[in-house]
């Protein structure tokens, strides 16, 4: 048996944005340091990269351990479905490398959202492995995640509030057209017969809303969701295999825990600001306005609709806000249906955990906590973890 198939076989995951969000204009940037010091310098590698501060001390640190590095290279999109996908192709590396080398170990260290794919991919190897032969060998990878948010999407009975939310959307959509009608209504018959008929064909659509076909769909897009994000039950068949390393006041964490907050507090306000649309704060800033300026009754119709309109933009603003909120944890969830909760933890749930590592900043430094990869015991942590899983006394 060759000496390769004994070596430790090490695959990278990055996570959202490697690159960061804006890539050009890091190369921007890179190319105007360039012109302005008159010399070209290679931008410094990233985690993942050859080269890079964390990969040299990891194997500094692995020492006398035979060990082979890959990176796993995925679009890094903030979705749902791109993260899923990189899973399957991760599934596939790893089904490719145990035919190759079936005697060596195998170890995933995923960054970020990474560590929600690394855990996609233990799925995809739990069902092929389902569908051997019984007593077949079980492909079972060593996983190390670092700052990864476990997210997985759920059902949610939130009883009248999504209804509620429908509502106010169908309302403030049928006060604008209505506000819309009664300008157009001046300005043609023709014009005015037209936008008729887009009102009434738009009267359809709170039908089309609650019909038990649109139920029946939202329903579905949530279990899509659910299955594309379903964590427990691998982590839990992987748990004495999973080492999961974190840091305090990590940065994409608060950012998370933001949306949530965010999404809380909008999903409670918007049933209850429809009635600014439609309800006594209108007519009562209306009357003011009147008394204010001194607004004729013939005028009163004018500044009315301009109020209304204000008040209608008020809450598409924070449908927005609503939006973004919950775009955060995926792109998808930001058109997805209200029926859905995310949940967001430090550590997946799972019964009997291999070990779970917090790694504290002893000194001030510069950089992001999120990217705990450049912590000065990330590197040993990880190490040391392995040995102990591969039974290899570390050599000091």
């Amino acid at each position: 048996m060759s000496e390769a198939q004994h070596q430790l076989l090490i695959t990278l995951v990055h996570g959202t944005w490697p690159r960061g969000p804006f890539p050009r204009f890091v190369r921007f940037k890179q190319r105007v340091r360039e012109l302005t010091r008159r010399q070209r310098s290679s931008p410094p590698p990233f985690w993942f990269e050859e080269g890079s501060p964390f990969l040299t001390r990891l194997c500094n640190e692995l020492g006398d351990l035979p060990h082979k590095i890959t990176s796993l290279p995925w679009s890094g999109k903030n979705s749902i479905r791109a993260r899923d996908e990189a899973g399957r192709n991760l599934a596939k590396h790893l089904s490719a490398e145990h035919a190759t080398y079936p005697q060596a170990p195998q170890l995933i260290i995923a960054h970020s959202h990474g560590g929600n794919i690394a855990l996609r991919a233990l799925y995809q190897l739990q069902q092929h492995d389902a569908s051997q032969l019984p007593g077949s060998e079980k492909q079972t990878p060593l996983v190390v995640t670092l700052a990864t948010p476990f997210i997985e999407v759920h059902h949610a009975d939130l009883g009248l509030i999504p209804t509620r939310i429908r509502m106010s959307v169908a309302m403030v959509i049928w006060i604008l057209l209505c506000v819309l009608m009664r300008i157009i209504f001046s300005l043609g018959q023709l014009l005015l017969i037209s936008f008729g008929a887009i009102l009434v064909l738009f009267s359809f659509t709170p039908w089309y809303v609650w019909s038990e076909r649109a139920t029946s769909r939202r329903q579905d897009q949530v279990e899509a969701l659910r299955d594309a994000t379903r964590l427990g039950e691998i982590a839990s068949d992987q748990a004495k295999r999973l080492l999961i390393v974190r840091a305090i006041d990590d940065e994409a964490s608060l950012l998370l825990a933001l949306g949530t907050i965010v999404n809380y507090v909008m999903t409670r306000s918007i049933p209850y600001v429809r009635w600014i649309v439609a309800g006594p704060f209108s007519i009562a800033l209306t009357l003011l306005l009147m008394r204010q300026f001194n607004i004729s009754p013939l005028q009163q119709e004018w500044y009315e609709n301009a109020i209304q309109i204000g008040c209608c933009a008020f809450v598409f603003i924070l449908l927005g806000l609503l939006s973004i909120a919950r775009t955060v944890h995926g792109s998808e969830l930001a058109v997805s249906p209200m029926e859905c909760q995310i949940n967001t933890q430090s550590a997946p749930d799972a019964v009997g955990l291999s070990k779970m590592v917090t790694l504290v900043r002893r000194t001030y430094v510069m950089s992001l906590r999120h990217g705990i990869y450049d912590h000065e015991d990330c590197a040993k942590e990880i190490s040391d973890w392995v040995r102990s899983r591969l039974c290899v006394p570390t050599t000091r």
